[in-house]
């Protein structure tokens, strides 16, 4: 009887183990699944700075104190006559079967020698204390798991006791698997809104004249990039300054005040369209211009006329 009431102080040290590798994930790993289906948001961990300490608490010191649940549970079992010497064998195997599923991808979360390690020197420490004898029990546990199949087909009689033992095997075995899905980590996509452009709202540019850059490019292969280049700054040039005379110039050894990068782009039947993005100083926005253009140089004059007007009106973006 005594030994019987002495054995209840293992359950108790087998819940408290539980209770420390929850709360060693709670602090250090707090993206398992278990705390999802407890409903506990909680994502900031301690210890994120790389290192060894942190390496352990995030990884492997839940698997060692669940590991040493797992065998002080099979202790108190094996005291009260629950379990046979091979089931309480099989029981103990689990965490490196386990392991060998998540190599396969058959059990969730991620295979690591090192959570083998933690398992082998958890087991020899159990081993120690309670006089396993692995070597002894292993051969045991190959001689039951022969006896069985030929128990599955009438062969050896089938003996209750031994049927009582591995229900209660089975039992612990799935609480233990239930443990290895609440400890993976979620693999999930989180949304996030798109955050939204702040309204900037750009004052005139009221001195004179605006120093201008212009740069001029093409979405597709254009037969005579260099040329074109070349004379659409021209014209372009010559267009804006044909929208507000004496207020642009174009800035030649000087730092500009207006950069203008146009990207034409063009369709299958020779429209033409584009893309124009314009730098100031402290800020810069973009426009489209469609490609319904024939000409080009009727492009550039509507580009020039546009953006003549952000300039003596100002312009905003962000702020629909």
């Amino acid at each position: 009887m005594r030994s019987y009431y002495n054995s209840s102080y293992l359950l108790v040290s087998a819940l408290v183990a539980l209770l420390l590798g929850a709360a060693n994930y709670f602090l250090f790993n707090p993206q398992i699944v278990l705390f999802h289906w407890l409903g506990i948001s909680h994502t900031q961990s301690f210890l994120t700075a790389p290192s060894l300490w942190s390496l352990f608490f995030r990884g492997h010191f839940s698997d060692a104190v669940w590991y040493t649940a797992l065998c002080l549970v099979v202790s108190y079992l094996s005291i009260h006559k629950y379990l046979t010497i091979p089931a309480k064998f099989m029981l103990l195997l689990l965490p490196f079967v386990s392991e060998a599923g998540q190599y396969f991808s058959i059990v969730p979360g991620t295979f690591d020698w090192f959570d083998i390690l933690t398992y082998l020197i958890v087991i020899i420490i159990y081993d120690s204390i309670f006089s396993l004898n692995l070597l002894y029990n292993l051969s045991n546990f190959f001689r039951y798991v022969s006896c069985s199949f030929f128990r599955t087909f009438g062969l050896i009689p089938v003996n209750m006791k031994k049927i009582k033992s591995n229900f209660v095997a089975a039992i612990v075995a799935i609480v233990f698997l239930l443990m290895v899905f609440a400890s993976a980590t979620q693999h999930r996509t989180v949304y996030r809104a798109p955050q939204k452009e702040p309204c900037v709202r750009h004052d005139p540019l009221n001195y004179s004249p605006v120093l201008v850059q212009i740069n001029i490019d093409g979405s597709y292969t254009m037969k005579d990039l260099s040329g074109a280049q070349r004379s659409g700054q021209v014209y372009f040039m010559d267009a804006l300054t044909a929208t507000n005379t004496y207020k642009y110039k174009l800035a030649q050894g000087v730092t500009p005040n207006l950069n203008i990068y146009i990207t034409i782009n063009t369709d299958s039947y020779q429209h033409y369209g584009a893309r124009v993005k314009f730098y100031v100083f402290d800020d810069n926005t973009w426009f489209d211009m469609p490609s319904n253009y024939v000409e080009p140089g009727r492009l550039f004059e509507d580009i020039a006329a546009k953006i003549n007007s952000f300039v003596v009106g100002g312009w905003n973006h962000g702020c629909n």
